[in-house]
């Protein structure tokens, strides 16, 4: 099974990878690239290359993050994002993925981000891709499952309960 954990900075990604991967036993891939030059070339080299090692590994693996990022990062930075629906629409070749999609309030990502800044980004940049992350589900092909959970007021047991509960296995 290939898992997707996909949302904003601070929403709870690497938290519930990491308990998903200490239960299951699966490794967590965490794709990073540095869009040092043309952001649409590295996000379409990057897309590809991840689908057609899925494609061809078939691996029970978590992905803290993955291409779809930039479908919420893009606009918020002032890129283009056009693309990426097609890109998504090729997750149709990979089997047994499924996709966890988080977010939180507004509210609830400035008192995280008060506690713990962000590297990369401000808290307007966070607030504004979190706006976009439901967006994700509608690029995902149909054969793709997918489940978004708001993690501002629920606790993470209960985010891990839900989510234990949308995969197969």
């Amino acid at each position: 099974m290939i898992v997707v954990v996909e949302g904003a900075d601070l929403v709870g990604k690497s938290t519930v990878s990491e308990r998903l991967s200490a239960d299951k036993g699966w490794p967590i891939v965490k794709l990073r690239w540095d869009l040092i030059g043309d952001p649409m070339v590295e996000t379409t080299a990057m897309a590809k290359a991840t689908i057609a090692m899925l494609e061809a590994l078939r691996p029970d693996v978590l992905f803290d993050r993955s291409f779809l990022s930039w479908w919420a990062y893009g606009p918020v930075l002032g890129h283009d994002v056009s693309y990426i629906p097609k890109l998504a629409k090729s997750l149709s070749r990979v089997p047994d993925l499924h996709v966890v999609l988080l977010t939180a309030s507004a509210e609830e990502l400035a008192r995280r981000f008060a506690i713990e800044p962000d590297l990369w980004f401000n808290i307007q940049q966070i607030q504004a891709a979190n706006e976009r992350i439901p967006g994700i589900a509608g690029l995902l092909p149909k054969t793709v499952p997918h489940i978004h959970i708001d993690t501002s007021s629920t606790a993470i047991d209960d985010v891990y309960r839900q989510i234990l509960e949308f995969l197969p296995y």
